[in-house]
């Protein structure tokens, strides 16, 4: 789960990552559980229109329509893990997002393995936000934020978070080392990236992502930045 990491008043947006939980988690009360620490309105929360700081990490096959709907019902943003934009996983998720019930929700691309033609299929069905990890997102920017569409970009060392600040991200994710390995070149953990990663931000709210599992971790996240992602051990 990704929080929202920048201030107390920038709340933030958390993504169920790791651990996969289903719907039924969160349906059963994973999200309630947290509203103690998460329900505030934050800067992420004013831009998506959700009434949590949570928003479901982009699982690769894995986050499909039926739990990112399941996260917007909760009040988080769902998002659909895309991955490469396979057309005929779109076409049997994307009807699942109906069960929202009109709430935001958004899909989540592994940049490196797209072309545009996966964002334009994408932004036909109008999510409220567009998530681009792990490769250069300058191709895709221009076309996402033309649609209106909150442009969330993830990074896991300072250079690429100059250049998604320098895009225009809506939202930066900061991701450390706990969220499954990725960024281990770098050897950053969560905690110690997001203050470095807020401060280089400025106004842009801030998710953080990596070994966040409960309500402790939001918190703790939370006093340095705008925002968590939350797994499930």
């Amino acid at each position: 789960m990704r929080a929202e990491a920048n201030d107390w008043v920038r709340g933030g947006a958390s993504h169920i990552h790791s651990a996969r939980p289903t719907a039924s988690d969160v349906r059963g009360g994973e999200l309630r559980g947290m509203r103690a620490v998460m329900g505030l309105s934050t800067r992420f929360t004013e831009l998506l229109g959700v009434q949590h700081p949570i928003a479901l990490a982009p699982m690769g096959g894995s986050a499909g329509g039926g739990l990112a709907a399941a996260v917007s019902r909760g009040g988080g943003l769902g998002m659909l893990g895309s991955a490469n934009g396979d057309p005929e996983w779109l076409a049997r998720e994307l009807p699942l997002i109906a069960e929202a019930g009109g709430r935001p929700w958004g899909i989540g691309f592994l940049t490196w393995q797209i072309d545009a033609d996966a964002i334009e299929g994408a932004l036909q069905h109008r999510p409220r936000a567009v998530m681009l990890s792990f490769g250069d997102p300058s191709p895709f920017v221009e076309r996402i934020r033309a649609a209106d569409t909150v442009l969330i970009i993830q990074v896991t060392d300072l250079e690429e978070a100059r250049q998604a600040v320098d895009l225009g991200a809506d939202v930066i994710v900061a991701q450390g080392t706990e969220s499954g390995g990725h960024g281990a070149r770098q050897e950053r953990s969560t905690l110690p990236f997001m203050p470095v990663a807020v401060d280089l931000a400025g106004p842009v709210p801030v998710l953080a992502a990596g070994g966040i599992a409960d309500g402790r971790g939001v918190a703790a996240a939370r006093t340095g930045s705008a925002g968590q992602r939350v797994s499930r051990a």
